[in-house]
């Protein structure tokens, strides 16, 4: 809109320059009137950023606009929170939260990390703890001597009624085995302070044993949590994200209407700084 005011100045001032120049003969009136609009054409170039083909006027932009209204995409935000919380609210310019976001996706994790280790070692203990109290030769002696059988597979008569274990152990120690030979009872003649010579079950190593897995199932408890805060923390930071660009976004429109730029222009042979205002109605 400025552009348009200064290039209507400038040709009501060349309509004047032409009033004044009556007095010159009919032959000089072309070529002073040519050398007149030259001269306005080249002011006028300097001055905004009107030019034709034929001009000489050079425009050199400077580094960067003085001020301009750049945009955040919201979606761009969601996917880089949800990649690794905290960059999509640095990308909207909001450094708190990310440091915030980044921060608890550190603490979930280095939680989850330590409470697995830690659960990890307790179950390994736990383990050689019962490769030593725990013996499969006693467990099938007792069934031998009570149910005159050699494997809990099989079918066995008690008061004439034909009955089968509900549970089997497994061929190798997988995981299935350390936690059967604690948790159910078919399995308690196994541990060695057990007696089933005398029907005497109490075994201190049992309790022990499952105390410790209970220690240990805690600590699984505790790491999976870090995780579910950890993925939680995604989502959360992901719509966030997203949300702050749109913050962003309508806080720029707020100036979208003005612009201010930085130009360098030649006049009289020198270059200049020039700064152009626009503004949109």
């Amino acid at each position: 809109m400025i552009k348009y005011l200064v290039i209507l100045l400038v040709l009501l001032s060349a309509a004047m320059g032409m009033a004044d120049d009556q007095s010159l003969p009919t032959g000089e009136i072309g070529k002073a009137l040519a050398q007149r609009e030259l001269a306005q054409y080249q002011r006028l170039s300097e001055l905004t950023d009107f030019s034709l083909a034929a001009s000489g006027f050079e425009d050199f932009p400077m580094t960067s606009d003085i001020f301009d209204v750049n945009y955040k995409s919201p979606g761009k935000g969601f996917l880089y929170s949800m990649m690794i919380p905290g960059t999509g609210q640095l990308y909207a310019g909001s450094k708190t939260k990310a440091f915030i976001f980044m921060g608890i996706e550190a603490l979930a994790w280095g939680g989850y990390m330590v409470w697995q280790n830690q659960g990890k070692k307790q179950e390994d203990d736990n383990n050689a703890y019962a490769d030593v109290n725990w013996d499969p030769e006693r467990y099938y002696n007792w069934m031998i001597e009570t149910y005159g059988i050699t494997s809990d597979t099989m079918a066995f008569e008690v008061d004439d009624e034909t009955r089968t274990f509900t549970h089997h152990l497994p061929d190798t120690k997988t995981q299935q085995y350390y936690e059967m030979i604690g948790k159910y009872e078919q399995f308690r003649y196994g541990w060695v302070d057990s007696d089933y010579l005398t029907k005497d079950s109490t075994s201190d190593l049992r309790n022990t044993y499952l105390l410790d897995r209970d220690k240990a199932n805690s600590k699984f408890d505790k790491a999976k949590l870090g995780a579910i805060v950890a993925l939680a923390n995604h989502l959360f930071s992901a719509f966030d994200a997203a949300l702050s660009a749109r913050r962003y976004n309508r806080q720029q429109d707020s100036f979208s209407e003005f612009s201010v730029k930085a130009r360098l222009a030649k006049y009289e042979g020198k270059q200049i700084p020039k700064l152009i205002f626009t503004y949109k109605f």
